[in-house]
C-alpha cells in the first residue's frame, strides 16, 4: 500500500525518533526505526505553514506545493495522513490540505490527524493517525516477553509492577515538563538493609544510582528509629546522591509494627537554586555554587509534611511551586508503593522469596561472566572539557574478569576537575549497575546483578571527587564510562556486543523574560545514536546506555515558552560507516520570539569523535550554535552557557554513533 503523511515543515522524521526513550533499557542494542523502511522519506511530505500554540495562524499553508510533491511520487498515495501541529487549537491547515487532496487524489483514503487524536502531543498524535489507516509496526518480542518463567521470575514481575506503578504515578502527578513529559525520574522498592529488590524499568541514570542513596539515608537513620508515615530526603553526593536537583525520598513499608521493605523514588527537580537558572550550571567551581546541598533529613513524621523544612526548600527555588508540586508526586509515588505492598509484604516467606530473587540475578550475571574468556579489557576516551577549559578530561577503564566476577577499574581516570563533570560514586554506580544488567538483560532488575562486581576508584578524583567539588554536569562522564564498558566488553566478545553508542545526551536549560516581564524556564534532554551491532544498524536519535529519558513534545515547548521549534529531524549521515552503519544523531533548532533569554547547554563529542567497532568507522563529532538574528554565528563549545534575544535560532546537533565492521 502506498502511504503518504504529510506534516509540518522541520518535522519529517517524527515517527522514526517517536519520543526517544526505548522499551527495554538494558538490551544490549538499540536497532534503527523499523519506521525508515515502513514509511521511507520520500513520502514523508513536509508542509509550509503553521499554527501556534495560541491556535492562530502564523504562517499560511501552501496545498499546490504539497500536491507537486505527491505528484513527484512513483505512484499516487492510497492512504495519506494528514498530522500538522496544533491542528487540535485550530483544525483549518488540516481541513485546508484534506480539501485540495481530495479533488486531487479522489481514491485516496485521507484522514486528519485533529480528528483521531484531539489532543496536544505531536508523536502521538501523528501514531494514531497512521494506525486509523492501517499502518502500523509489528509487535516485537523484547527480552522479557520471551523469557520462561519460574515461580522466581513471577514473584519479580510482581514487584516490578508495582514499581512501575510508582513511576507511573510520579508521571502523573508531576507539575515539571522536565519529569512529566522527559521521564526524569525512577521509583525502586528495597529491602530494610538497603538491597534494592526491584525497579521500574525506565531510567538507568538514575535508577542505578538509587542503592547508594539508600544506603546513605539508612546510615543516618537507621530502620529502627523510622515510624510509619516517615519520609526521608537527601540530595547529597557525599551521602549517596549525584547531583543537587537529584532529590532521593524514602519511606518504610511496615507489616505488624515491623519495617519489611522500603518505596524509594528519584525526581530530577526543575530548579534548586544555584548560581544559573534550572540549576545545571556550566561555570560552576563549587558545590556551593549548583544549588540547595540537602544532607539526609526527614521531611515526613507520621504522615505529617515539615512545613518549615518544604519552606526552606522552597525558598531556595527560583519555581518553588514547582519543586513543591514535584515532592508531592514523589510522595504519591512512595504512597501508591506502600499500598501496592501490602499484599506481598503479608506472605509468610516474603523475605525468603526476596533473597531467592536476588540470588537468581546474581546467579544469572555470573553465569554470563563465566561463560565469557578471562583477561583484561581496557578502552579510553575523553570529555570535551569541564566548562572552564576546554582540555581533554581523561577517561580510562580497566575490566579484569576472572570466572564468574569482574572488577571495574577506574583509577586511572582523570583527576577531578575545577568545573562540574565530576561524578560521585553514588554516580558512577549507576553505569556500574547499567553494565551489570546489560550482561543479563534476561535477569531482574535488582542489587543481585551487581554482586559480581567490585568498583575500585581514586579519591580526589573525576569518578570519586572530595567536597566540596561540582557535579551538576555529571551525565556525559557517567554515558561515556558505559560506553567504555560496552568497548572495553567488546574486545571479550567482539561477535556479541555492538560498537560503542555516541556517548552524548544534551541537557539543555532555557530560561528568560517576556516582554511583558514575565519569565520563563525549561529543561530539555536530546539524545544522541545506537552504534552499530553484529547483526544489524544502530538506531537514530535514541538515548542510550544508561539514558532513557523521552523527548520533550514540541507544542508542549511552545506552550511553556516563546519559543518556536523549527525542526526536529535526523542528522543525516552523522552516523559511523561499517558493515553495519552507526546511528544518526538529531537536530533541533530553537528560536527565541520575543525578550531575551539564557542558555544553559550541556554536550560532548565536540571534539572527540565516537568510536566505531570492529573496524566500524567513527560517527560524526556534534556541535550547536547561535544563529543570530543579525547574520551573525556564534559556535557554543561543549558546555557553555550564552544569551540571546528574539529572533536568534539556537541550532543543536547531535553526534553519531560508531559503525561496526569493516565495510
Amino acid at each position: 500500500m502506498s502511504f503518504a503523511l504529510i506534516c509540518t515543515s522541520g518535522f519529517a522524521d517524527i515517527l522514526p525518533l517517536a519520543r526517544q526513550n526505548r522499551a527495554d533499557p538494558y538490551a544490549v542494542h538499540v536497532p534503527a526505526s523499523p519506521w525508515l523502511e515502513l514509511l521511507p522519506c520520500a513520502w514523508r511530505i513536509e508542509s509550509a505553514g503553521r499554527i501556534d500554540a495560541e491556535g492562530f495562524e502564523v504562517e499560511p499553508i501552501n496545498t499546490r506545493e504539497i500536491i507537486e510533491k505527491l505528484r513527484a511520487l512513483n505512484c499516487p498515495p492510497e492512504s495519506i495522513a494528514i498530522c500538522l501541529l496544533f491542528s487540535p487549537l485550530n483544525p483549518s491547515h488540516e481541513q485546508e490540505i484534506a480539501s485540495a487532496l481530495a479533488i486531487e487524489f479522489p481514491q485516496a483514503r485521507m484522514v486528519c490527524s485533529h480528528t483521531i487524536f484531539p489532543h496536544l502531543g505531536e508523536y502521538e498524535r501523528t501514531l494514531a493517525t497512521v494506525k486509523s489507516l492501517g499502518l502500523e509496526v509489528p509487535q516485537q518480542l523484547t527480552t522479557e516477553s520471551v523469557r520462561e518463567k519460574n515461580k522466581d521470575d513471577l514473584f519479580a514481575t510482581q514487584l516490578e509492577e508495582i514499581a512501575n506503578r510508582m513511576q507511573q504515578q510520579i508521571l502523573d502527578a508531576a507539575v515539571s515538563s522536565v519529569v512529566r513529559e522527559a521521564m526524569d525520574c525512577a521509583a525502586a522498592l528495597f529491602l530494610p538493609d538497603g538491597r534494592m529488590i526491584s525497579q521500574a524499568r525506565t531510567l538507568p541514570l538514575l535508577s542505578g544510582s538509587l542503592s547508594p542513596a539508600v544506603k546513605g539515608l539508612l546510615q543516618a537513620f537507621p530502620i529502627e528509629f523510622m515510624m510509619e508515615g516517615d519520609g526521608f530526603l537527601v540530595n547529597d553526593p557525599w551521602s549517596g546522591g549525584t547531583h543537587l536537583p537529584d532529590f532521593v525520598l524514602l519511606r518504610p513499608i511496615f507489616r505488624h509494627g515491623e519495617i519489611q521493605a522500603l518505596a524509594v523514588c528519584v525526581l530530577h527537580h526543575q530548579d534548586v537554586g544555584g548560581i544559573s537558572p534550572g540549576s545545571v550550571p556550566t561555570h560552576a567551581t563549587s558545590i556551593h555554587q549548583e544549588g540547595i546541598r540537602i544532607p539526609p533529613v526527614r521531611l515526613y513524621h507520621r504522615h505529617i509534611l515539615d512545613e518549615n523544612l518544604m519552606g526552606l526548600l522552597c525558598a531556595n527555588s527560583r519555581m518553588p511551586e514547582n519543586l513543591k508540586g514535584d515532592l508531592r508526586a514523589q510522595w504519591l509515588s512512595l504512597d501508591c508503593g506502600v499500598q501496592g505492598m501490602q499484599s506481598i509484604v503479608a506472605l509468610n516467606d516474603f523475605t525468603e522469596c526476596c533473597e531467592a530473587v536476588l540470588l537468581t540475578s546474581e546467579a544469572v550475571t555470573r553465569e554470563a561472566l563465566r561463560n565469557t574468556p578471562d583477561g583484561v579489557y581496557c578502552f579510553e576516551d575523553a570529555l570535551d572539557g569541564d566548562g572552564i577549559t576546554n582540555e581533554l578530561i581523561p577517561i580510562v577503564v580497566q575490566l579484569r574478569k576472572s570466572g564468574d566476577a569482574i572488577t571495574i577499574d577506574l583509577t586511572r581516570c582523570a583527576p577531578q576537575t575545577l568545573g562540574p563533570v565530576n561524578a560521585s560514586r553514588g554516580a558512577v554506580w549507576a553505569a556500574v549497575s547499567y553494565f551489570a544488567r546489560m550482561l543479563a538483560p534476561h535477569a531482574s532488575s535488582n542489587d543481585g546483578c551487581t554482586v559480581p562486581m567490585t568498583l575500585e576508584t581514586k579519591p580526589s578524583s573525576i569518578v570519586d571527587p572530595t567536597f566540596p567539588a561540582a557535579l551538576n554536569a555529571r551525565t556525559n562522564l557517567i554515558k561515556l564510562l558505559a560506553n567504555s564498558f560496552i568497548g572495553a566488553w567488546s574486545q571479550a566478545r567482539p561477535d556479541h556486543v555492538p560498537a560503542p553508542n555516541a556517548g552524548e545526551v544534551v541537557v539543555l536549560s532555557l530560561s528568560g523574560a517576556r516582554s511583558d516581564g514575565s519569565s520563563w524556564m525549561f529543561t530539555e534532554i536530546i539524545a544522541s545514536a545506537a552504534g552499530g551491532a553484529p547483526w544489524g544498524p544502530g538506531g537514530s536519535g535514541v538515548s542510550t546506555d544508561v539514558g532513557n529519558t523521552r523527548n520533550t513534545p514540541t507544542e508542549v515547548i511552545e506552550l511553556l515558552a516563546p519559543l518556536r521549534v523549527e525542526r526536529v529531524a535526523i542528522r543525516q549521515g552523522s552516523g559511523g560507516a561499517g558493515r553495519h552503519k552507526g546511528g544518526d544523531g538529531v537536530i533541533r533548532a530553537y528560536r527565541l520570539l520575543e525578550g531575551e533569554g539564557s542558555i544553559s547547554y550541556r554536550g560532548e563529542r565536540h571534539s572527540i569523535a565516537p568510536q566505531g567497532g570492529a573496524g566500524g568507522q567513527p560517527g560524526v563529532c556534534a556541535s550547536a550554535r547561535i544563529e543570530q538574528s543579525n547574520g551573525y554565528i556564534e559556535a557554543l563549545p561543549a558546555k557553555a552557557r550564552a544569551s540571546w534575544r528574539a529572533g536568534d535560532l539556537l541550532v543543536i546537533e547531535t553526534a553519531g554513533a560508531g559503525g561496526w565492521g569493516a565495510a
